[in-house]
Order: C-alpha cells, then structure tokens, then sequence
C-alpha cells in the first residue's frame, strides 16, 4: 500500500468520526434550541469582551488623541454589550432574533431585485425564488416574535451542524472509496 494512501485512509477515518461528532452536536442542538441560542448568545458575549479589552489596550497604545478616543469609544460600546449578553442571554438571544429577521427579510429583497435585473438570464428564477423563501422566513421570524426568540438560533445552527456533519462523513466516504479504487490501481500495476 502507498503512503498516500494510507494518509488519505486515515485521514477519512477522522472526516468520519469528526462528522458523526458534528452531526450528533447538531441533533442535540435541534433538541435543545434555547439552550443552544442562549449559549451561543453567551458565547458571543465572550467575544465580545476579549474585543472590548483588545480595543482598550490599544486605544491607550494609540499615538494620536483622535485614534485613542475612538478605539476607547468601541472598546467601551463592545464591553456594555458584552456585559449585556453574558447577564441577560434571553434578551440577546431576542435581539439576535429580531436581527435575523431583519437580515432575511432584506436579504429576500435584495435576492428578488437582483434575480429581476438578472432576467432572462439562467438562474435567475432561482434567485428570485430564494429571495421569495427568504422574504418569508423573515416575515414569519418576525410575526411570530417573541417565541421564534426561543427556537430560531439554536435550530438555525442545529441544521447547519445537521449539514456539516452529513459533509464530512460523505467527502470522508468518497475518499476513502478513491484510496481504495488506488489501492487496486497500484496492486494491478505492481502484479
């Protein structure tokens, strides 16, 4: 056997196991979606704070008043939302929803404007059409706020992880039939 090969067999064997990892993660995402939406709202709050104090530390590095002051400005902005995100995950996680919202709602529209100026050109029905479902989503998110505010970000990431891990075991069984079609290549070769 060749050592690509066998790299490459071990390689799929961890895409594999990595994938039903991800994938496990994201049915338990999908079963548990407040607890999802509001760790990752804590989790952003996380981030949030290590820009809070980065942008701090340099605002007082900065050689220029102007600099300073506007990094101090942003520094302090990211750490109260920060600290608003890490103590109060529900409304976080209400906020990021109604973002979303938002977000689909002018992502349909602008899909529905470009798949029109598109026309007749292939695919720009189904530029439109992902703008009408986008437009939807958003519509709905919206209506049904607060409530989606419990579901929608942790059923959001669940069926990307869904996603992902059904990727990673799918490219990791494709490569593994191709080191085994090379397997066969070099052992009809060297007989």
């Amino acid at each position: 056997m060749g050592t690509v090969t066998d790299v490459t067999k071990a390689g799929t064997r961890t895409a594999t196991w990595l994938g039903i990892a991800v994938l496990l993660m994201g049915i338990l995402a999908i079963a548990m979606p407040f607890a999802t939406g509001v760790a990752i709202t804590i989790g952003l709050g996380l981030v949030l704070l290590v820009t809070a104090i980065a942008q701090l530390v340099f605002a007082f590095q900065s050689h220029s008043f102007g600099s300073g002051v506007l990094r101090f400005a942003f520094g302090l902005l990211a750490g109260i939302c920060a600290i608003a995100l890490m103590t109060q995950p529900g409304a976080g996680l209400a906020t990021i929803t109604l973002f979303l919202a938002v977000w689909f709602m002018v992502d349909g529209v602008f899909a529905i404007i470009q798949g029109i100026r598109w026309r007749p050109e292939p695919g720009s029905g189904w530029l439109i059409f992902n703008g009408i479902i986008g437009l939807i989503l958003g519509i709905m998110v919206y209506n049904q706020f607060p409530s989606s505010a419990v579901w929608l970000v942790g059923l959001m990431v669940g069926i990307r992880l869904l996603v992902s891990g059904f990727t990673m075991i799918a490219f990791g069984a494709m490569a593994r039939g191709a080191a085994k079609a090379i397997d066969k290549e070099i052992d009809r070769a060297t007989a």
